[in-house]
């Protein structure tokens, strides 16, 4: 640590005007005043501060003294692992502020000390989580340093860990960016909390409204921590509404656990809240087959068949689709869980038949549509 910046100063200055009644300022390794009760004082020279840098030694200042920029007082060296990074000064007669002085250095000194803390611990989530971003989008040019590179962030990647990808699906177009942000940060730390998140085990934000939690799954009794995580989904409803899971299978080493968040990620597209708000992979159908085609012939099946999945103009249709094919094409329940009339259904239906030539009322040409929509759930 070179020296304090001024926020941590003026940080430091605030918490102990709460204390001592006394005018306290903060200098840096130059002496100038970069912190203070008094804010007229800041950007000034403190010729008192200046003689503590050079030796290392409290200074003190009584009214008949004369030294440039400073007033009577008591002015002591800040050390933080026996670097001296700044001067704290408390202003008064001497003999009136001397104790206050030791107090005070005493206490700046730890403030320093948790402030380092603090910003360590952050650096290193931030570390763990472009990590595991990079892990997840399989961005390594060597596995083998990749893995190297997860033992100094504490990150074991040769263990049995499987994927949960949560996702928080309550409309939050009318929050800022800022409160959303504030909301997800929240979630994280209910989730921590309520599944009891170990120290082996990896959770991070994803994405603008999802969560990933990689549980180390070794002695974990699957079908029992499967009915926690339907509890907790339940339970956060009041307070953040509705979360639902994607739940990918169990693997081993550094290329295969991306597998679990694949296919946590695909079973998260088709979580049917009618029948919970949690999906495990394994309990998929031809979803689980369509995984396995390259994404880029996937792409080209859509474009081919599909193109209009892809504009933007056309969102509503395959919203309208989901819900039509999850019920078994039925006119009746699709029209009524959208909240819409039936000839509305109909007439977007017929919409989707002018835009491709394929009716997604017709069985052969739905299987057709419902590859589409599987595949569109991939990218």
């Amino acid at each position: 640590m070179a020296g304090l910046s001024s926020k941590q100063a003026q940080q430091i200055v605030y918490e102990m005007e709460k204390i001592i009644e006394k005018n306290i300022n903060i200098m840096n390794n130059d002496g100038i005043i970069i912190a203070s009760k008094d804010t007229d004082r800041i950007g000034i020279f403190h010729e008192g501060a200046r003689n503590v840098i050079e030796h290392g030694e409290t200074v003190t200042i009584f009214p008949e003294d004369t030294l440039l920029g400073s007033k009577p007082g008591v002015n002591m060296p800040i050390y933080f692992h026996k670097e001296l990074i700044g001067v704290i000064g408390i202003t008064g007669h001497p003999n009136e502020v001397r104790d206050f002085a030791k107090i005070i250095q005493k206490m700046t000194e730890v403030m320093v000390k948790e402030a380092y803390v603090s910003r360590e611990l952050d650096l290193e989530k931030r570390a763990k989580e472009l990590y595991l971003q990079e892990w997840m989008r399989r961005r390594w040019d060597s596995m083998e340093a990749f893995g190297l590179r997860g033992q100094t962030l504490s990150i074991q990647t040769n263990v049995k860990r499987q994927a949960f990808l949560f996702r928080l699906d309550t409309a939050l177009e009318t929050e800022t960016e800022v409160s959303r942000q504030q909301k997800m940060s929240e979630l994280l730390k209910k989730l921590q909390q309520v599944l009891a998140v170990s120290e082996t085990d990896l959770i991070t934000l994803w994405k603008s409204n999802q969560i990933l939690l990689l549980k180390h799954t070794e002695g974990t009794a699957f079908s029992r921590w499967y009915g926690e995580v339907e509890k907790v989904l339940s339970m956060l409803r009041g307070d953040f509404g509705v979360v639902i899971c994607g739940v990918g299978r169990e693997y081993e080493g550094l290329d295969d656990v991306v597998k679990s968040f694949e296919e946590a990620r695909l079973a998260l597209q088709f979580v049917d809240r009618r029948e919970g708000n949690l999906l495990l992979f394994k309990d998929l159908g031809i979803e689980s087959i369509i995984y396995e085609i390259p994404e880029e012939k996937m792409d080209d099946f859509i474009e081919r068949f599909f193109p209009f999945f892809h504009d933007p103009e056309y969102k509503q249709l395959v919203d309208t689709l989901k819900v039509f094919l999850q019920l078994n094409q039925s006119i009746a329940s699709a029209s009524e869980a959208l909240f819409i009339h039936k000839n509305t259904l109909q007439y977007r239906l017929k919409k989707m038949k002018e835009l491709t030539g394929y009716d997604p009322r017709v069985f052969q040409d739905a299987v057709l549509y419902w590859v589409g929509l599987v595949g569109l759930g991939k990218g």
